[in-house]
């Protein structure tokens, strides 16, 4: 008889730390679907960024270009103006 109650205390040990393992992984299932859902949307906005970075010019674009427009403005300059510095006649 003693084995008995010994064996019903054990199965109600194992009982309850069965229900703790089950919550704890329904719980470990719950973060990792938030976490999932997090990584995804991060992923997400990485890929956008990455988008935009691909299509915006290098720094070395924008000062070939900067050089260029110093050059004809100044062209222009040049041209609007005559040795006395009156624009042409005409």
């Amino acid at each position: 008889m003693g084995e008995k109650i010994l064996d019903i205390d054990q199965m109600t040990k194992y009982a309850k730390e069965l229900r703790e393992l089950r919550d704890q992984n329904s719980d470990l299932e719950k973060l990792n679907r938030d976490l999932q859902q997090r990584l995804n949307d991060l992923h997400g906005e990485y890929l956008e960024l990455r988008y935009k970075l691909k299509n915006t010019v290098s720094q070395e674009e924008v000062l070939v270009l900067r050089k260029k427009i110093l050059e004809l403005q100044n062209e222009l300059q040049l041209k609007c103006s005559t040795p006395e510095g009156k624009p042409p006649a005409g």
